[in-house]
């Protein structure tokens, strides 16, 4: 069976706005990020104290990116302001409207980088979430205070902050 060329290129224009109006229709179509991390859907957790329990809808803290505020990380993940001032060496102030990625310029000055990724940590440990780092990853000393006083580490995540602690 032959096309003519005008079929051919009526056919494919109509395929593409069928599939893109089905997608529209049926909500799969997305041009923009809502800028909300995803949920994990269950996740069993073990404690410091050996202990299971069973988290739902929590955010992922793999997914905290740069561009978000310690504000939306108060929103997002419950982490009250007043810790993350302390651990991450920020005033009242200013907290709320800081944005993440400006944390390597606060700390351009350490030993090591306290970027991003420290704000993942920290939040996951808080949370008592799994978390493993995928580099190098250090948290400030009044960080690891605050998370080691909620208890919610197990052995093996205190053991990396004992080796991954800014002074």
């Amino acid at each position: 069976m032959k096309l003519k060329p005008q079929t051919t290129i009526l056919l494919s224009t109509l395929f593409v706005f069928v599939g893109i109006a089905t997608t529209m229709v049926t909500g799969l179509w997305q041009t923009e990020s809502d800028g909300t991390s995803r949920k994990l859907q269950s996740e069993t957790v073990q404690t410091a104290e050996s202990q299971t329990d069973t988290q739902t809808a929590q955010y992922d803290p793999n997914d905290i990116r740069g561009s978000y505020t310690f504000g939306e990380i108060n929103t997002l993940y419950g982490i009250p302001l007043s810790d993350l001032a302390i651990a991450f060496h920020l005033s009242d102030a200013e907290v709320g409207a800081f944005q993440i990625k400006t944390l390597k310029e606060r700390f351009a000055k350490a030993s090591q980088e306290v970027g991003t990724a420290s704000v993942r940590m920290f939040a996951a440990y808080y949370l008592g979430l799994p978390y493993t780092p995928t580099e190098e990853t250090w948290l400030t000393q009044s960080a690891v205070d605050i998370v080691a006083a909620r208890g919610v580490m197990t052995e093996a995540q205190a053991d990396y902050l004992a080796a991954h602690t800014l002074p």
